[in-house]
């Protein structure tokens, strides 16, 4: 197989159904797919004579629109319970709450071009950024000064903020290759809105349960549908 996004999806496709079928939660499979994505998005971007204008304290992308699957939402949810106090556990589901309100009177346009800042954001930094989803580890940009020209006119869809096509082209095939693997061994591969499924893996108990058993994990989080 000569196509390199073919060549990585199934690569990653390959490994991730193998160790998904030793586990019903998925979290090692989870985890261990992350640990490959980010050594084979390091060497691509170690290859490419461009490279990534991003930088720890660069938030702009941390206000964007963000999609989840039910595996990473519960992995993050894992994390903070064993990493984060009760007093910030509920200071960020506080914001998040506040977040859902706005997300769940807009439209998936509207939310596209409204800038949210997310609730695990703190300081500028991602509090979860070991075990940030897929969608936040593909965002990167080329050009800074763009990303901060288009955080200040969400709506303009007109502005580049760049990007390097290797690195967009492998980022994508990976994730699709885990995601493949998840669907194929019966997990659920629905895509959900980030902040509602935030709340709901913290506010239902039964969601773990649920997702063990294939079924809709998140039912009351919004639902992406594509």
């Amino acid at each position: 197989m000569n196509d390199p996004f073919q060549s990585a999806a199934l690569r990653e496709y390959q490994k991730s159904a193998t160790q998904l079928a030793l586990g019903k939660d998925a979290t090692a499979a989870l985890k261990k797919s992350y640990e490959r994505y980010d050594n084979l998005i390091a060497k691509t971007i170690d290859a490419s004579p461009i490279k990534p204008a991003c930088k720890a304290g660069c938030a702009f992308c941390c206000h964007y629109k963000v999609e989840v699957r039910a595996h990473e939402m519960l992995l993050i949810k894992d994390y903070m319970s064993k990493t984060f106090s009760a007093e910030k556990i509920a200071s960020v589901l506080a914001e998040a709450e506040a977040n859902a309100v706005i997300i769940r009177t807009l439209t998936p346009e509207q939310h596209l071009t409204t800038n949210l800042k997310c609730a695990l954001l703190q300081g500028n930094q991602c509090s979860i950024y070991p075990l940030r989803p897929f969608r936040c580890r593909n965002f990167h940009s080329t050009d800074a000064g763009a990303c901060e020209q288009s955080h200040g006119d969400p709506g303009n869809m007109e502005i580049a903020t760049g990007m390097i096509e290797d690195v967009a082209m492998f980022a994508d095939a990976h994730t699709q290759g885990f995601e493949a693997a998840a669907e194929q061994t019966g997990r659920d591969a629905r895509v959900y809105d980030f902040t509602t499924a935030l709340l709901e893996a913290f506010n239902d108990a039964n969601a773990l349960k649920r997702y063990k058993s294939g079924k809709k994990t998140f039912t009351q989080a919004i639902e992406v549908l594509e």
